[in-house]
């Protein structure tokens, strides 16, 4: 048998691997969806003036404020859900705990039965009921996970994920038009672009196949191949467009 001060160790390692295991684990999912969404929208924007073929100016002040109000927009939303949930949360698990006051062997029968579908049998059960219901925290914690599939939400800092992804969705989403703001020769910002996008949509893939545990590269493809798609697309209608209006500014 293994050594417990030696499992123990093991156990830390292995949490501290995780992404969970820092404290900045719960906010990945922040960063990911925010930075894809700017790297992708305000790109398709710059594809699409460029298609159009308008002035350098019109790609900034388009970018800019895309940048701003979706960014805004999706911070805002996100801290709006994680509250619903936060509060949902809590709703349901002052239920459970008046309901474990008010109908403890109805609260008792619910639990034998979670475990009766889990395989254990009827003498094990009876120890399983009597060492969770021994303990009320152990108790409310396993109805609400087991009964209603919820584990407590990091939603007291719902504000703190809403700020994240505005941020995440504000830097990623400067990239694309950072060749327009920056000293960059006019007949490179586009091809600039591209490539700085190409690289930013390839780090937030692996950001993402991290979190995810998928296979290393089909994260990184997968947005990258939706990146293309939406710029291909602002692009084509960019082109449209000033072949219909003649516009050219």
């Amino acid at each position: 048998m293994m050594d417990q001060a030696f499992l123990t160790k093991a156990l830390q390692e292995h949490q501290a691997s995780e992404p969970h295991g820092s404290g900045f684990g719960p906010y990945i999912h922040d960063i990911v969806y925010g930075a894809n969404d700017g790297i992708v929208t305000t790109f398709a924007i710059v594809s699409g003036v460029n298609g159009a073929d308008l002035s350098p100016s019109v790609v900034v002040i388009m970018g800019l404020a895309n940048v701003l109000a979706d960014g805004l927009s999706m911070g805002l939303g996100n801290f709006l859900s994680s509250r619903s949930k936060r509060d949902n949360y809590r709703r349901i698990l002052k239920e459970e705990h008046q309901e474990i006051i008010d109908i403890p062997e109805i609260e008792r029968e619910e639990i034998r039965e979670i475990y009766r579908k889990k395989g254990f049998s009827d003498s094990d059960l009876e120890v399983v009921t009597r060492v969770i219901t021994a303990d009320k925290k152990v108790w409310v914690d396993t109805m609400m996970r087991e009964e209603h599939g919820l584990t407590p939400e990091d939603s007291d800092h719902a504000a703190l994920h809403g700020f994240v992804t505005f941020a995440a969705f504000l830097v990623f989403g400067m990239i694309p038009i950072a060749p327009y703001i920056l000293p960059v020769s006019e007949n490179s910002r586009f091809p600039v672009t591209i490539a700085a996008t190409g690289v930013a949509l390839l780090t937030v893939g692996l950001l993402r196949s991290y979190v995810t545990r998928e296979r290393m590269f089909r994260g990184p493809l997968e947005i990258l191949f939706i990146g293309t798609v939406c710029a291909a697309a602002a692009y084509g209608v960019g082109v449209m467009l000033r072949g219909f209006a003649g516009v050219s500014l």
